[in-house]
C-alpha cells in the first residue's frame, strides 16, 4: 500500500471530526469517492471501509496533532455509504 497521511480523530465527545491528510492522502480519498461514484452512477448502493493498520488495514493513518494526544479520539475504521435515490428515502436519509 502507499505511504500516505489520512488520519481521523475526534474530540472527547465525539461530536467533531478532525482530518489529517498530505497530498497522497488527498489522492487516496479522492480515488476511493470516485470508485463510490462510478458504482452510484449506476444506481447501485456502495459502501467502503477504511482501516487502520491495528484494525487489519492500512488505508487510515493514527496520526494526531502533539496537542492532541490525550483529548482526541483515534478513528480506527470509516465506514462510508453511497445511497441511491430509492435507498436514500427507504432509510429516510433527506
Amino acid at each position: 500500500m502507499n505511504k500516505h497521511l489520512l488520519s481521523l480523530v475526534t474530540d472527547e465527545d465525539g461530536t467533531q471530526i478532525f482530518m489529517h491528510l498530505d497530498l497522497a492522502g488527498v489522492n487516496y480519498l479522492l480515488k476511493e469517492l470516485g470508485r463510490l461514484k462510478v458504482q452510484l452512477e449506476k444506481n447501485d448502493c456502495p459502501h467502503s471501509h477504511l482501516f487502520t493498520e491495528e484494525w487489519g488495514g492500512g488505508e487510515l493513518t493514527t496520526t494526531k496533532l502533539s496537542d492532541q494526544e490525550d483529548e482526541k479520539h483515534q478513528v480506527h475504521h470509516l465506514k462510508i455509504y453511497g445511497w441511491n435515490e430509492e435507498w436514500k428515502v427507504k432509510h429516510k436519509l433527506g
